[in-house]
């Protein structure tokens, strides 16, 4: 129910109302919306397959700064010569950004079919890291390092000069006997069916103190088994297993925060509650919907463009590609290739920096981007923070930057159908934002009661 003094803020805007009655002000001048939280909890889908060993040390160097861009205040590339610059950059960007977004990282694996290795069936590898953690780096590539990639004994080069007080420029045998304990980095290559979906799921399944059936089975409402034959050996969670992926009082998936998947993998999706060829991975988000908490899936995948795979050295289908990049972009999320064409023709891991600004830009749109239900009338859109009434922003085109700018304010964004805030009115941690619109057509899809 509005308090008195947002209603009759919203009877002063000069919307016509039919009446003053709590259905009247949502039927005919639309509806609130309450703040999302500034809470990410963000978790890490590896895939820990041998097909990624090409891609293993790339990874390995470049990780903690592709976390950067989650706390990042403007953005830039940050150095990576090696896995201390990375690291040290991504704490000085914490420190910046950090006061507007309360975050939590986690690592799990694509890896379903072999439950004996950290990761498996959307368990985390390791613990949960939340903003402030002491240690944080060390905990961060201890955990991706030693348990969350398949790493190539035979590949992985010997420094026989090896200085544990040095930066590191390249993962070498001695340091991974020194990260992780002399040859316990061996042996924790995945399955090669990469499950990201369902790896998604499980971790949410994990989190949930009374998880759907949904959890435990591949039955879909009408009991239709989706073409499997073995419904029950697919379901490789038991209802124990529920909670397990929290902390004592750490919550993988905090109450109102958004959830962020990140998957990297050079393989499209094979999670098995769809069936072989399919793409349309529309049963996983329904069941993701379940919990309702908001999600949205960034993946680092297969390079698949106009219909053709290229730079394929695992070996992706184009169905399985296809469910990643649908579940991105119908979760507003993004697709991003994993690796490219070089100079001379030849396929090598991409550039993680785009990766970084675009993961970036979509946590810190958490902070400033507020979805709609509806598609709005933008002359009634009224947006207040903290009860105060937040103007229009003005927009301006900048030759400098070739874009348009923004002052202090809202802007509405038709691309993504939400309320931008700007500037100095960018609210603050835990400060209460409240939008109020005409749905486009005089109503709202759906009724927020």
């Amino acid at each position: 129910m509005k308090t008195p003094g947002l209603l009759a803020a919203l009877l002063a805007t000069g919307l016509s109302l039919t009446g003053c009655n709590y259905y009247d002000v949502f039927l005919v001048s639309g509806y609130e919306q309450s703040s999302f939280s500034n809470d990410a909890d963000v978790i890490f889908v590896i895939d820990n397959s041998p097909s990624m060993t090409d891609e293993a040390e790339e990874l390995a160097l470049n990780f903690e700064s592709f976390l950067n861009y989650l706390v990042a205040p403007e953005g830039g590339t940050p150095s990576t010569d090696g896995l201390d610059d990375a690291v040290d950059n991504y704490l000085s960007y914490v420190a910046n950004r950090g006061h507007l977004l309360d975050y939590q990282l986690a690592i799990t694996t694509t890896n379903i079919a072999k439950g004996d290795l950290p990761g498996a069936e959307g368990s985390l590898v390791g613990e949960i890291l939340k903003k402030g953690d002491p240690d944080l780096k060390a905990k961060f590539t201890e955990q991706l390092l030693c348990d969350a990639t398949a790493w190539d004994a035979a590949e992985v080069p010997s420094d026989p000069n090896y200085d544990p007080e040095a930066e590191q420029e390249n993962v070498t045998k001695e340091y991974l006997d020194d990260l992780c304990g002399f040859a316990a980095w061996e042996n924790n290559s995945g399955s090669g069916d990469e499950e990201g979906l369902e790896a998604s799921l499980y971790a949410m399944c994990r989190t949930a103190e009374d998880p759907p059936d949904f959890c435990f089975r591949c039955t879909d409402d009408d009991g239709n088994d989706n073409g499997l034959d073995d419904c029950e050996e697919l379901s490789a969670l038991d209802p124990q297993d529920a909670g397990t992926n929290n902390d004592g009082d750490t919550r993988l998936v905090r109450q109102d925060s958004t959830v962020i998947f990140v998957v990297v993998t050079d393989e499209g999706d094979g999670s098995r509650r769809v069936g072989t060829g399919e793409s349309d991975p529309s049963l996983y988000l329904s069941g993701l919907d379940q919990f309702g908490s908001r999600y949205r899936f960034a993946v680092i995948g297969p390079p698949y463009e106009n219909g053709s795979l290229t730079c394929n050295s695992g070996g992706a289908n184009t169905w399985g590609t296809e469910r990643y990049q649908l579940a991105a972009e119908q979760t507003q999320g993004f697709y991003n290739h994993i690796a490219e064409e070089g100079p001379t023709g030849d396929c090598k891991v991409s550039d993680f920096s785009q990766h970084l600004q675009d993961l970036g830009e979509l946590l810190n749109n958490l902070l400033t981007a507020f979805p709609l239900q509806a598609v709005p009338d933008i002359t009634t859109v009224r947006c207040y923070v903290d009860d105060e009434l937040i103007p229009q922003a003005e927009e301006t085109y900048d030759e400098n930057v070739g874009a348009s700018v923004f002052g202090n304010g809202w802007s509405y964004d038709s691309g993504l159908n939400a309320i931008v805030f700007h500037g100095e009115a960018i609210p603050d941690y835990n400060q209460e934002v409240r939008i109020y619109y005409e749905p486009l057509g005089g109503m709202p899809r759906t009724l927020p009661f």
